[in-house]
């Protein structure tokens, strides 16, 4: 099934997930109720509100990701590049907010799944961002950006404020871009003086 159909379906049960209306127990009578084909539903929601949730961060990420990009092409700063996208994530997020709300807590109650769909997000940023690395740091560059959209979206339900968490999320990528600036002088040092080759 093409996005566009999965979106249509989203839609159509959207108001009744935010509402506290469906559950995995009862979801196949709002199906019924409104007419969504339950095979189509089942062949791409198999796991019910478990892969509806994983749809709805990456959705939200495609759209901001869609809206943004031009902007980055441009710009060569890599600590920049990668709050643009975050920012405009956030801004999506926050735009939907009852159904952000519902899938963020529901996320919270399924750690694993969260983490799930939080990572596919941090991977999306790096690869529209042109992150080419294939070695360890390919693993360290998405767990830190990991950690910033899970802490971004925490003070996000926190606050419900999104001036404010994007203001929290930029100073993150400014203070984890820091960090990565330490460390590639270090490796540089290490390399020139003392012959060593760090990882």
């Amino acid at each position: 099934m093409s996005n566009l159909r999965k979106n249509i379906i989203f839609k159509r049960l959207e108001p009744h997930l935010y509402n506290g209306e469906i559950n995995n127990s009862n979801i196949e009578k709002f199906l019924t109720s409104l007419k969504i084909s339950k095979s189509e539903f089942f062949e791409n929601f198999p796991k019910k509100i478990d892969d509806l949730c994983f749809f709805y961060f990456e959705h939200i990420y495609i759209k901001a990701s869609k809206s943004i990009k031009r902007k980055t092409i441009t710009e060569k700063s890599i600590s920049k590049k990668t709050n643009l996208f975050l920012s405009e994530f956030i801004k999506n997020f926050h735009y939907k907010k009852k159904t952000s709300i519902f899938f963020l807590s529901y996320g919270l109650l399924n750690p694993l799944l969260y983490s799930k769909a939080l990572y596919k997000v941090s991977s999306n940023i790096w690869y529209d961002i042109g992150d080419k690395s294939t070695d360890f740091n390919y693993y360290t560059k998405r767990l830190i950006l990991f950690n910033i959209i899970r802490n971004s979206l925490f003070y996000w339900r926190k606050t419900l404020d999104q001036k404010k968490t994007l203001n929290f999320s930029e100073r993150q990528v400014i203070f984890f871009g820091k960090l990565g600036k330490i460390k590639f002088q270090t490796k540089q040092y290490l390399n020139k003086k003392l012959g060593l080759v760090s990882t």
